[in-house]
């Protein structure tokens, strides 16, 4: 790309990426990588990417990529095309995310092949779709959860979760309003309104729900999104 823009030729370097980001989870962390190798060279070369551009790079070099390049923003994302299908400017409604591992990982992303939807999972995820537009649109943690927690189960056909059944049976317990997990990776959580006013105890009542199970944590944030 930066030859075809008739820029010179980087002169040599060394790139270096240091993350914390586990591998194999369903976290980003291949994405993360290579997004931030992508805007290193396009840096050294004074090129400005856009975050389609950006995106495009990383897909041709991984078969798909997640929509890291597009920051904060809440996108519906072609993995596989690296183009953002639908946007939304207003945010989703805060949740708090107590995350943990499922077992049977990591997982080798490159390997997952991909998923070829019946008409019934093609139905079943435009109404996921709807309650994803519903809850951007009303604000409502409960229908982002809805959302999350029919993906999460869609999913169990494709790379099954043997500890789903523990984490919504721990979601009723402590008045969360769904659960979340990896398409391609073991990372899961249980997700609590994050405006109750007994939001963080809800939180803690989860963790040592998930601790008592032996799951390894990974993340416990308040996942604004705005």
């Amino acid at each position: 790309m930066c030859r075809s823009r008739g820029l010179p030729a980087a002169r040599g370097g060394e790139l270096r990426i240091a993350s914390d980001i586990p591998p194999g989870c369903g976290m980003g962390s291949s994405t993360a990588d290579v997004v931030a190798g992508v805007r290193a060279v396009a840096d050294a070369h004074g090129l400005r990417l856009s975050p389609r551009e950006v995106s495009d790079l990383a897909r041709r070099a991984e078969t798909a990529c997640d929509p890291l390049a597009h920051g904060r923003r809440p996108v519906l994302f072609a993995q596989r095309h690296a183009r953002v299908i639908r946007s939304w400017h207003r945010g989703f409604p805060p949740v708090l995310l107590v995350g943990c591992h499922a077992s049977g990982g990591p997982v080798d992303t490159l390997a997952l092949g991909a998923p070829e939807h019946t008409a019934r999972e093609r139905r079943e995820c435009a109404r996921i779709l709807h309650r994803l537009e519903r809850a951007v649109v009303e604000r409502d943690a409960r229908l982002l959860g809805q959302a999350a927690t029919c993906s999460a189960l869609l999913n169990q056909a494709r790379l099954p979760k043997p500890e789903l059944p523990d984490l919504l049976e721990i979601c009723r317990d402590v008045g969360g309003v769904g659960v979340q997990i990896a398409h391609s990776g073991t990372a899961c959580a249980v997700m609590v309104d994050a405006r109750r006013p007994d939001a963080v105890h809800r939180a803690r009542d989860a963790r040592t729900a998930l601790d008592e199970l032996g799951l390894p944590r990974t993340v416990e944030t308040i996942w604004r999104n705005a």
